[in-house]
């Protein structure tokens, strides 16, 4: 069991370049809970990894995590497997044990599932680690470094799935206590859903 105040041997890619075509306008910069939607999981995911990086192709997200003093990457490269390139490049100095593939887009992840997937993980450095809910996988992904190779060379508009598809018998599935854990917002639909959901929260508190 580690410390709570060790660093996971792990690098951390928080991926945040997406178009948001069905959202309409970048939702990472939209309000929840009075800040923009990335900064829970720059919160999260702050002081828990070797290194972490934001990749990004908007200066808005870019300026975020200037003022946070959180490394980054702003590009202007159109794929998911740029992002995905992009941010292990970065990383690969460090030689971390694995690469943690974090969207940007969950409002109610917690940090304590993230460490239990960091956890989970170092017991079987080998597996394709996943959070999910019951049978339901989602994100983020956790990937050894021996399928680093095979994550940097994916195919125009590919990302990590793509691998654990490959390779079923190495995916293990870490649990969430909350099934909103791994509810992402996707549309405008999903922000007043999530707000719904997070004003009931309070109110139960």
């Amino acid at each position: 069991m580690m410390k709570q105040n060790t660093l996971y041997p792990i690098g951390c890619i928080i991926m945040a370049s997406g178009s948001a075509l069905r959202f309409g306008s970048n939702k990472l910069l939209t309000s929840f809970n009075d800040q923009p939607l990335i900064q829970h999981i720059l919160d999260i995911t702050n002081g828990l990894f070797i290194k972490r990086v934001v990749v990004t192709r908007y200066d808005k997200i870019a300026q975020i995590c200037q003022r946070q003093a959180i490394p980054y990457i702003l590009h202007n490269k159109p794929y998911l497997n740029d992002t995905i390139r992009l941010g292990m490049a970065y990383l690969e100095p460090q030689k971390p044990l694995g690469y943690l593939f974090c969207t940007s887009d969950q409002p109610f992840l917690q940090q304590a599932s993230l460490r239990q997937l960091c956890g989970s993980f170092l017991s079987a450095p080998y597996a394709i680690e996943r959070l999910a809910y019951g049978s339901s996988p989602g994100n983020p992904m956790l990937f050894p470094q021996d399928l680093a190779e095979e994550l940097k060379t994916l195919p125009q508009d590919r990302g990590g799935s793509a691998v654990a598809k490959k390779y079923p018998e190495r995916v293990r599935l870490v649990q969430v206590q909350d099934k909103y854990e791994l509810f992402d917002i996707d549309t405008v639909r999903d922000l007043r859903q999530g707000l719904n959901l997070a004003a009931a929260k309070r109110s139960e508190q």
